[in-house]
């Protein structure tokens, strides 16, 4: 595949993975805004602990099957194809089994012991979801591993609008919604986006059932390492939300967020990019290319610092504008961990790729380990900083520390094994600007030509 050709690849997939996070954003924040108006406090906080077991849900079958699904049926003879997808199916299945076999056993007590009774009815509604979500996944790994982010996107925003319109309908004729109402709207919206997923995915499955237990080891053994890596990130993403609380009380714990739901806009093309490029990566791992994989690497930091770098900037300049705008004045005491956290959306940026460059190209044991140190740091770090300096700044610097010492190890590991050089990302953000205005130059043309 040429320069040109990766190129428009990054842009038309890029565009279509970010559509899809954008709208899941989009539909979460609207979402937010009509429930904390319809339903009381406890309910509220029932509903997002839903949304929070969920999520982590499917994190865990993502983690364990998607990856590894991406990662082989790039690297592989077209022979071997239906088996991978025929293996990845059956471990979509017995994941799924196991989880459903677990919530169905252990819902009433663990919603007891979060003193959330009326979750277990919700979680036990949400089962029947479970079970759709095994399609609704499949299709949306699929389309991944073919780099075809149109139907994920359209699946997505299916799901989204269809559960959000059904709350609308419903809150406009009756004035009101229970938690079991919501969780029933939320299936059927997985229901809508598994048709919609179809739609696009049929072209890329295969009629022929072929699983293979050797092919079942392989996306175990291959699965169970991204795991690991995403527990470990779990840890590492969730260390200041625990100590700033128990240290320090909610109310800081609030100051510090709002900082944070800043800082986590901002990382989100790091993670569109991620998408875009594993499939990419892995393809391109599996045929022995390495100066295409060292490019793919600068290529996708470098798109995203491009946009990354005036967004921190003009953060850094205006933080009181965007903390007073997005949760009020009286919220301001986050305007300097803002500061000291931006930094970190850089660090991520290169971080995200290396885990993708890492994972796609069969090192994912070295992305496990670098991870997992870092978040044993991370746990550390924070807990003698918040303590000693008894300030949530103390979670600021300990996870801008982490992810110094992350960006070194993860560097060194990409020179030694890909000759990747940082310093390369910095020329292709650069380049990124007049790229993306020749390519909407050229859209725009087509279009006025294809009018006349």
């Amino acid at each position: 595949m040429t320069r040109e050709q990766n190129n428009n690849y990054f842009l038309n997939s890029a565009l279509f993975s970010g559509l899809q996070r954008l709208s899941v954003m989009v539909f979460g924040i609207a979402s937010f805004f009509v429930l904390s108006r319809a339903l009381t406090k406890e309910h509220r906080g029932v509903w997002d602990l839903f949304l929070a077991i969920t999520a982590n849900i499917e994190l865990f079958r993502q983690c364990l099957v998607r990856n590894a699904y991406i990662k082989y049926l790039n690297s592989s003879n077209e022979s071997e194809i239906p088996k991978i997808g025929s293996a990845a199916l059956v471990m979509n299945i017995g994941v799924t089994v196991i989880i459903g076999v677990l919530m169905a056993i252990f819902n009433i007590p663990f919603s007891n012991f979060l003193h959330a009774p009326a979750l277990a009815r919700v979680l036990y509604i949400f089962l029947i979801g479970l079970v759709i979500l095994i399609p609704f996944s499949h299709f949306e790994w699929t389309q991944n591993a073919y780099s075809d982010f149109r139907g994920i996107f359209w699946a997505y925003l299916v799901r989204q609008c269809t559960w959000f319109t059904l709350m609308l309908i419903h809150l406009f004729v009756f004035d009101g919604i229970e938690l079991y109402q919501l969780a029933i709207y939320y299936v059927i919206g997985i229901v809508a986006g598994t048709f919609m997923s179809y739609r696009f995915v049929r072209k890329f499955l295969h009629k022929e059932f072929k699983p293979s237990w050797d092919w079942i080891k392989t996306l175990w053994n291959f699965g169970k390492i991204i795991l690991g890596s995403g527990f470990s990130t779990m840890v590492f993403k969730n260390a200041d939300q625990t100590f700033i609380p128990r240290i320090l009380g909610t109310a800081t714990l609030a100051v510090y967020n709002t900082a944070l739901r800043v800082v986590n806009l901002l990382d989100l093309p790091s993670h569109i990019i991620s998408e875009v490029m594993f499939p990419k990566s892995a393809k391109t791992a599996g045929g022995g290319n390495i100066s295409q994989l060292k490019y793919l690497y600068e290529k996708s930091v470098g798109s995203v610092l491009s946009i990354l770098i005036p967004a921190i900037i003009f953060i850094a300049v205006f933080p009181g504008f965007i903390i007073s705008i997005l949760a009020g004045n009286q919220y301001l005491d986050a305007v300097i961990i803002l500061r000291v956290l931006l930094i970190n959306s850089i660090f991520t940026a290169f971080l995200k790729q290396f885990a993708t460059i890492m994972d796609s190209s069969g090192r994912a044991k070295a992305n496990f380990r670098l991870i997992s140190f870092m978040a044993i740091l991370c746990v550390v770090l924070c807990y003698v900083f918040v303590k000693q300096l008894q300030s949530p700044l103390g979670a600021g610097y300990a996870i801008t520390i982490t992810h110094i010492v992350g960006f070194i190890v993860s560097q060194y590991l990409l020179r030694k094994h890909y000759n990747i050089n940082f310093l390369n990302t910095f020329k292709y953000a650069i380049q990124f600007y007049p790229e993306m205005y020749r390519k909407l130059k050229e859209i725009f043309f087509k279009k006025w030509r294809a009018s006349l």
